[in-house]
């Protein structure tokens, strides 16, 4: 008997010819509480709340001891919908129907690690040793690839969960086993609101190029694709965020880096989130219901930019309007409000109907996340019918060593422009 929930739900998920003949595109979702989402999966429209031709594999590190999160991860492939007894949902939701709209040639296959609470240093690096702190936090890279990770673990490095079900490769095993060819799309990575509270901040870009080299190598796929989400400026104090005044610059320094890393790599691309609206007042790390499906529409323009090879300046915010908040729109972008957006599936993009601001996001409703919704409940697109990704991909050749440099300057003085402008008692918008 096969195991795969591919063969139980054969009837209704049903392949074209094309779709058969074309391999799977798997893609790689990873980070901490903001992939993981808190997006309440009651107030999905109909159409989002599951989507069984999208496939989904979900593991979150609160199974090895029954934390809330627990009943969110999977046993094997799966409709794309909500998991856990909260039925709580990340950007998953709309990226996985934007990329169906925008491959419909190709099955879509969603992995998904992601942990609250996590970093680069203790928790995701390649071949650390156990947290010993939090033990279930520990060695999220091993669970993420499984036994694609090369890291020896010996010594103080064993494994802390040796007979754990690791992720990606008996994903990709169970699609094998199926039949069917595979793809690695692409890595999309939420991550950086911990580090952005102490020192490592400062050492967020090499860490950050380290694990894109490492996941790189290991998937054997050099040119991988890698998507970020910038971290937001709703965690700045003055922005009534929680890291304490006087780290600013530690938060200035998460966000430079990204900006950075982007800079520097043709294969990697950035996308803003400082328009979203926090889940609640006292809770200014994560975002709302509907801020996790526009942020899930901004992953997949811009991994649509970089598959098709495109290099656009850095984009504004889903309305339209650029976010000039605590380094609002990024390093040499928030300026550029008027400026050119990602303009997914231009050129030798594949076709992207429903991605961008058409109906890939399946009717969801995205009311408060910037700049509001379409009327498809994708991002709005911007003015001259850019698709408001908010992102910046890379060009060919980036802009050299003083990127980082440059970055955290820009996000210094636009911190600075919205710390007055709230001084007057206005938000930035």
């Amino acid at each position: 008997m096969k195991r795969s929930c591919i063969a139980m739900l054969a009837g209704v998920m049903s392949l074209s010819a094309s779709a058969m003949a074309q391999p799977v595109k798997v893609f790689v979702l990873a980070g901490q509480s903001n992939m993981v989402g808190f997006g309440v999966g009651r107030d999905l429209p109909p159409e989002l709340r599951s989507q069984p031709d999208i496939w989904y594999d979900h593991y979150n590190a609160d199974a090895r001891e029954g934390g809330p999160y627990a009943s969110a991860t999977s046993t094997d492939w799966g409709p794309l919908e909500p998991k856990g007894d909260a039925r709580r949902y990340g950007p998953e939701i709309t990226f996985g129907r934007a990329m169906e709209a925008a491959f419909p040639e190709h099955r879509i296959a969603i992995v998904k690690v992601a942990q609250g609470g996590t970093n680069l240093v203790d928790h995701w690096g390649r071949g650390l040793p156990p947290d010993p702190e939090v033990l279930y936090k520990s060695q999220l890279y091993h669970t993420l690839l499984g036994s694609l990770d090369s890291a020896t673990y010996t010594g103080d490095r064993a494994l802390r969960y040796p007979d754990e079900v690791t992720r990606l490769d008996g994903a990709l095993a169970r699609l094998e086993s199926e039949g069917h060819d595979v793809e690695i799309a692409a890595l999309v990575w939420m991550q950086g609101e911990n580090e952005a509270g102490w020192s490592a901040a400062f050492h967020y870009g090499d860490l950050l190029r380290s694990f894109i080299a490492a996941v790189r190598e290991d998937l054997r796929v050099p040119d991988l694709p890698v998507v970020l989400g910038r971290i937001s400026d709703n965690l700045y104090p003055a922005n009534g965020g929680p890291i304490a005044v006087g780290r600013e610059a530690n938060i200035d320094a998460v966000r430079a880096a990204q900006v950075a890393v982007a800079e520097e790599d043709p294969r990697v691309a950035w996308v803003d989130t400082d328009d979203f609206t926090p889940r609640a007042p006292d809770d200014a790390y994560h975002f709302d219901s509907a801020a996790y499906q526009v942020l899930g529409q901004r992953f997949a323009d811009a991994y649509i930019a970089l598959a098709s090879g495109e290099s656009t300046s850095s984009a504004s915010t889903a309305s339209g309007t650029g976010s000039t908040g605590a380094g609002g729109g990024g390093a040499g972008a928030s300026a550029s409000a008027g400026s050119a957006s990602s303009t997914s599936g231009a050129g030798s993009a594949p076709s992207t109907s429903g991605a961008g601001g058409s109906a890939s996001a399946g009717g969801a409703s995205t009311g408060s996340a910037g700049g509001g919704s379409s009327a498809s409940g994708a991002a709005p697109a911007g003015a001259g019918g850019t698709s408001g990704c908010g992102c910046r991909v890379a060009g060919s050749s980036g802009p050299g060593p003083g990127a980082a440099a440059l970055a955290l300057v820009t996000l210094l003085g636009l911190r600075r422009g919205r710390q007055r402008g709230r001084a007057r008692g206005v938000r930035s918008s």
